[in-house]
């Protein structure tokens, strides 16, 4: 090919990249204009809604959000068929396992496999989000846009103040193929790849706080019932044996408002009389003298910040 040739060939290609970008960026912003979210929230915590409220209104205004009434463990009638008794925890104490080794840390004999039986709080967070995934659909269906997502926030969520700004970067470098993407999140494996510097494909994370869902993975999600584990365990497993696509926004734009299992409503199984010292001191199975009853009703293991740089680089 003459020289003249494959220089005009690189600038026609040059200005189609550039026009495909400007239009990835306009649909980004659309994405955002359109975005509806939810807030899970239990009916005896409007506190808690009162202040993700506020946070959401200083950070981000222009969304538009509802309360979700949060399923309540307790009181709430919750099928087997949707969410189990028990669970076992060889999966999740794997994955446990190689973030102790990516940190370097040498505590791998310490995490254990058990069979648990699920708290009350974890069955409800369970059934909250298997709600919130049917509101997914039928949201879609009656807005006749079969792929509209939805943002899924629990009501301890604290976005950045950079918010809109890296999620709208992220969203135009997002892959068509996308079924979750996680705003807030704990990394657990290494990163599948990098997709921008946004934006990064996950293996398996920890955390539901906040995540977008679009209804194809909702569909999924909700073909594999029964949840048997806590809820983001079961859908860190989904993406990792390949049945959901999850990316991870980088850095993480919606934090945990207190560090993990603090001021929770939801009581975790593997942390009850636990007397193994780990070096992650936020490891599912380190003792609390919380009940059940004080927590507020975020179910993750968000990390403290000391993880946000080099988590995120991974």
């Amino acid at each position: 090919m003459p020289a003249v040739t494959k220089k005009i060939v690189k600038q026609v290609q040059a200005q189609v990249k550039l026009e495909t970008v400007k239009t990835r960026q306009k649909d980004s912003s659309k994405d955002l204009q359109n975005l509806n979210a939810i807030v899970i929230n239990l009916d005896r915590r409007s506190d808690r809604l009162e202040d993700c409220g506020s946070k959401l209104g200083k950070h981000c205004p222009w969304l538009k959000y509802e309360r979700f009434r949060a399923s309540d463990g307790k009181l709430d009638n919750i099928s087997e068929d949707n969410v189990t008794l028990s669970w076992n925890t060889a999966n999740n104490v794997h994955f446990q396992k190689l973030r102790a080794t990516r940190k370097g840390w040498n505590d791998l004999d310490s995490y254990k496999v058990k069979e648990l039986a699920h708290s009350a709080g974890e069955r409800g967070c369970s059934e909250s989000h298997i709600r919130a995934w049917k509101h997914c659909l039928e949201a879609a269906d009656e807005s006749h846009v079969a792929n509209r997502p939805l943002l899924v926030l629990e009501d301890d969520a604290c976005p950045v103040e950079n918010f809109t700004e890296i999620l709208e970067r992220a969203l135009s470098a997002l892959p068509d193929d996308a079924h979750i993407l996680y705003l807030g999140y704990s990394q657990a494996a290494d990163w599948r790849r990098e997709i921008s510097p946004e934006l990064v494909e996950a293996e398996y994370v920890w955390t539901t706080v906040g995540y977008i869902i679009w209804p194809a993975g909702a569909r999924i999600l909700l073909n594999r019932l029964p949840i048997d584990q806590p809820v983001d365990n079961w859908m860190a497993a989904a993406c990792a044996n390949g049945a959901v696509k999850s990316y991870c926004l980088r850095p993480k734009i919606i934090h945990q408002a207190q560090a993990w299992n603090v001021n929770s409503d939801v009581g975790h199984s593997d942390e009850v009389d636990s007397d193994i010292k780990h070096s992650d001191p936020f490891y599912p199975g380190l003792p609390g003298d919380a009940v059940e009853g004080d927590f507020l009703f975020g179910a993750g293991s968000d990390t403290s910040d000391d993880d946000d740089m080099d988590d995120e680089m991974r």
